[in-house]
């Protein structure tokens, strides 16, 4: 039964294959904090690289890294530092439409590393960065190569306070092969 269940996924694969269409991404945006987090830093830059692979017309998946830097803020005389959160991330996205203008839904699931985060002198957790289990929901649309998206990271909790941002983000995502 094993190698009848091998066999026929392989067989799968193959057929695919032949219309297989490889996606190439990547972008740079700006990244709003959310959560707890937003209370110590003010914004920052966001950058993206996606490789994926086309399963039909409507639906992409992709192995994605998205990397924010969200600039620290001075709250009430208190000086804080920069929060660094990169994420990788296993992304599925689905297209609306299939030609032209094409808006999409994804879900990304992964892992985010928080880098650490001073205050004034001192550094929670001593310095050490957290690894956490990250959620990105995100809309966007993709017209031609051009592709813009809007996107929500959870990367979960340090300490008591929960870390998330919003990005707004413009990019390219070429198609090769198919």
């Amino acid at each position: 039964m094993k190698k009848f269940l091998l066999i026929a996924a392989v067989a799968l694969l193959g057929i695919n294959a032949t219309n297989a269409q490889v996606r190439l991404g990547l972008g740079v945006g700006y990244a709003l904090p959310s959560g707890d987090i937003s209370d110590i830093v003010d914004g920052g830059i966001s950058a993206h690289f996606e490789l994926g692979y086309a399963v039909t017309e409507s639906i992409d998946v992709s192995i994605l890294y998205q990397g924010d830097f969200l600039v620290g803020a001075d709250v009430d005389g208190l000086s804080y530092g920069n929060v660094a959160v990169g994420s990788y991330m296993l992304n599925g996205r689905y297209y609306f439409t299939e030609d032209g203008f094409r808006p999409y839904g994804s879900l990304g699931l992964g892992l985010a590393s928080i880098g650490a985060i001073e205050i004034g002198d001192t550094e929670i957790d001593g310095g050490a960065s957290t690894s956490n289990f990250a959620i990105r929901p995100a809309l966007g649309f993709k017209y031609g190569v051009l592709n813009m998206n809007v996107a929500y990271l959870s990367a979960g909790k340090v300490g008591d306070g929960s870390v998330g941002d919003i990005t707004i983000n413009l990019g390219l995502l070429f198609s090769f092969g198919g």
